[in-house]
């Protein structure tokens, strides 16, 4: 199995696209047994906060796309905050509730912010749960159908970790695990499915692909940064039982952003929080997520005080010098994707 992470702007807007283990025939439409999550769409336009005078931004670099009709449906879109950045009016309405499928999943205050809009209809904007590791409800559960009937389903979870005594509501984080519906050895070879051609034919490679399709995919997506003991439950009681540790990807920002305590104290926790959640989860990858330069405007623009981390930087810092080991250290240009196998 496999994920894409495509970055659509120079922010925190990302296309997620997770795929099982398979090659199909090349056909039209999505490929059976993937799944979609577009994660903060802000595609054009300014994002203003209260008014222009206190605080508008815009992007430096324009968006490898106009407008969400120029990608593939996602199955999923994450509003993670209601802050505008994030929870784009402009670039919401860019999608069709009279055509789509698509659910929006959103923070319970931005849900009834796109409520209000009258746009989609209820059931299309649900509100998160915030995460209780004793109740299960508050994971939301997307099935995969499985390949033919005899088949086994695979299946999306995803959660919304907000930072404890939060009252800014920025720091939070957005766990999604992705485990790809599975196929017996009859139904692959009926309809032509291969295994991926990087696979040798050795027992050895056979016990390496058998063992990646009995784990999960993970992904936390923290756009203002969270330190570690506030998803530390959700680690070791949900990422433990969907067997999704280490974690495959951190989408993070490098830096860190503070601003007068009257006017809201830490903006972004930048790489002192993503270093402890990438060394105790063993972070695979690290992408570097919402450290655009915007252009700001308003009394705000010249109080921001701004501590930047380059790449080599962050990668020192989660390196293990007893193993030799660390986090591969990725920042993604716009446009730009990434694979991860």
């Amino acid at each position: 199995m496999s994920l894409v992470v495509k970055h659509l702007n120079a922010d925190s807007t990302f296309l997620l696209t997770f795929r099982p283990a398979f090659d199909f025939p090349p056909s039209p439409g999505s490929t059976p047994g993937s799944f979609s999550i577009l994660l903060d769409p802000w595609l054009s336009g300014a994002s203003t906060v209260y008014s222009s005078k206190f605080s508008i931004q815009k992007h430096s670099v324009p968006s490898c796309v106009e407008s969400l009709q120029d990608i593939p449906e996602p199955d999923v879109v994450i509003v993670s905050q209601d802050k505008p950045d994030h929870c784009h009016e402009l670039t919401l309405r860019q999608l069709q509730p009279d055509r789509m499928s698509t659910i929006i999943l959103a923070e319970p205050s931005a849900a009834k912010r796109i409520r209000s809009w009258k746009y989609f209809s209820p059931e299309q904007v649900q509100p998160f749960e915030k995460w209780d590791e004793r109740n299960g409800k508050c994971v939301r559960r997307f099935r995969i159908p499985p390949f033919g009937p005899t088949g086994v389903a695979g299946e999306v979870t995803i959660s919304f970790i907000p930072a404890k005594r939060d009252l800014t509501g920025l720091h939070s984080a957005v766990g999604i695990t992705y485990r790809p519906p599975r196929a017996t050895p009859q139904f692959m070879s009926q309809y032509g499915l291969r295994r991926p051609q990087s696979a040798a034919s050795s027992k050895a490679s056979t016990s390496s692909i058998s063992s990646r399709m009995d784990r999960s995919i993970s992904v936390i997506y923290s756009p203002h940064g969270v330190s570690y003991p506030h998803i530390k439950s959700y680690a070791s009681s949900h990422l433990v039982s969907e067997a999704a540790l280490p974690l495959n990807v951190l989408l993070h920002p490098f830096d860190r952003v503070e601003n007068p305590w009257y006017l809201g104290g830490t903006v972004s926790a930048g790489s002192p929080g993503g270093t402890e959640i990438a060394q105790n989860l063993m972070a695979q990858t690290w992408i570097s997520a919402h450290d655009e330069d915007k252009e700001l405007g308003g009394v705000i623009a010249g109080k921001e005080r701004v501590l930047k981390y380059t790449a080599e930087e962050i990668k020192s810092l989660t390196r293990d010098p007893r193993k030799g080991t660390g986090t591969d250290v990725v920042t993604l240009d716009v446009g730009q994707e990434l694979s991860l196998p």
